[in-house]
């Protein structure tokens, strides 16, 4: 059981390092007004992992579902995003990790979520190479 909470810790410092990869000299921010999102965005997937970016992401997105300024679809999306577990032999209510969620314009969570379901997509059904002639 102590191995298990220590790799609970772990993978929970991780999503943290994630989420502050993001907010980090507002680099979301300055990579959406730059227009590098998509650079930034397979950076941060390259350097955390893609499973990390959906938590905070749909962590993000999850705590403010009152927030009319979310698209349908990113709710829907984030709403599908598996939760982070709760620790090993908590009992009682269900924890709400908000301290994975980034403090950006949801303008930018946005399109940064649906970039990322975009490449989720592409690499679910991956577009096939026609047959050079």
């Amino acid at each position: 059981m102590e191995e298990l909470k220590q790799k609970w810790r772990e993978e929970f410092r991780a999503v943290i390092a994630c989420k502050n990869a993001f907010m980090e000299n507002a680099a979301l921010s300055h990579s959406y007004c730059d227009r590098k999102l998509p650079e930034f965005l397979k950076e941060i997937i390259r350097v955390h992992g893609q499973d990390r970016v959906r938590q905070v992401l749909a962590a993000t997105v999850n705590h403010v579902l009152w927030d009319g300024r979310y698209y349908r679809s990113v709710k829907e999306w984030a709403a599908q995003v598996e939760p982070f577990p709760q620790f090993p032999g908590h009992q009682g209510e269900p924890r709400d990790f908000h301290e994975f969620c980034i403090n950006d314009h949801p303008v930018i969570v946005n399109d940064t979520v649906r970039l990322l379901m975009k490449q989720e997509k592409e690499l679910a059904h991956p577009k096939r190479k026609e047959p050079e002639r």
